[in-house]
């Protein structure tokens, strides 16, 4: 019997109970489990319980996570500094820690801090969700055939490790195993960034002077473009603050890209617009046509696909590549 406890019982927390009570028993999984579930508010956690996601409602925090072999953190970022000075104490020593959060370095660098010998941290970081937040938004299939992130540190117990690894099975999401400044780069423009374009655009037109009647005009395209601005704002507010440095890169990027386009439109020169716009649409449909799931968690990824990272601000010795003109 494998014993889990999940602390913070949102739209991940929630959904990852559901995902392991409902997971087919196989050898990436586990033959037998218990999952607790702790959330400050009563109700998510009952709410969590009525919907199957946990067998059992922990009361306090001690009561959660006393006897647990895996305790999984599934709160906002800036949660976790606190939550883990008041949680170590609680756990049993051969104890796991994972966590859920969205920025890697911040949370590693506070579990390096805070976590004694004898008790393992593993960061993780499962590449699915949805704009709709709480346990109501939860469903059993929201990691199945996601790519989970593992950042391990080098002195994690390989027994830890593969008790990670074996619960990322257990719910069909698939292991990558990164860097923690690595990840927190990379996810800055491929899933930081879209949110925070999704909610300027978002807000500069619902505060236009014409918005009543723009909004009536507005239709799948801009629905579909703000669609992340819908998110959880505590969640996204903590992703920023945590990952300040890579966020701003991209920011930067955006704004000379958007000030070249700016200026091709100025002087009128229809060719480069149609020259970014072929480009563009060429990156994309050959994202799509080497990654069938089009969002992570949705769909299974084929049996053949590999991840290789890229190289960004040259952290793997290879320069970035430079902007075109």
């Amino acid at each position: 019997m494998v014993r889990i406890a999940i602390v913070g019982m949102g739209l991940l927390g929630t959904s990852l109970g559901m995902a392991l009570r409902a997971a087919a028993v196989d050898g990436a999984g586990f033959s037998a489990l218990q999952v607790t579930g702790y959330d400050q508010n009563p109700r998510h956690t009952s709410e969590a319980r009525g919907r199957l996601a946990i067998d059992r409602e922990a009361r306090s925090l001690r009561d959660a996570v006393h006897d647990a072999q895996l305790v999984v953190l599934a709160v906002p970022v800036q949660a976790m500094q606190p939550l883990l000075r008041e949680l170590v104490p609680l756990m049993a020593t051969g104890a796991v820690i994972t966590d859920v959060a969205s920025t890697k370095a911040q949370a590693m660098a506070w579990a390096a801090e805070l976590v004694p010998a004898g008790i393992d941290f593993i960061g993780g970081h499962p590449m699915a969700g949805r704009e709709a937040s709480g346990p109501a938004a939860a469903v059993p299939d929201l990691f199945r055939g996601a790519i989970w992130c593992l950042s391990a540190p080098v002195s994690a117990r390989p027994t830890a490790v593969d008790l990670v690894e074996r619960l990322i099975g257990h719910v069909g999401a698939r292991v990558y195993h990164i860097d923690a400044a690595e990840h927190d780069a990379y996810v800055a423009g491929v899933s930081h960034l879209p949110f925070l374009l999704a909610t300027v655009l978002a807000d500069i037109t619902s505060r236009g002077a014409g918005w009543r009647e723009m909004s009536t005009l507005a239709a799948s395209g801009y629905r579909d473009m703000t669609r992340l601005a819908s998110g959880d704002a505590e969640m996204h507010r903590d992703i920023c603050v945590t990952n300040r440095e890579p966020l701003v890169h991209w920011i930067n990027r955006t704004i000379e890209r958007l000030l070249d386009v700016r200026e091709q439109l100025e002087r009128d020169d229809a060719a480069a617009l149609l020259a970014l716009f072929a480009d563009a649409r060429r990156a994309r449909e050959a994202w799509l046509a080497a990654r069938p799931g089009l969002r992570p968690g949705e769909a299974e990824f084929e049996a053949s696909f590999d991840v290789e990272p890229p190289s960004l601000f040259g952290r793997l010795g290879r320069p970035p590549r430079q902007r075109r003109p």
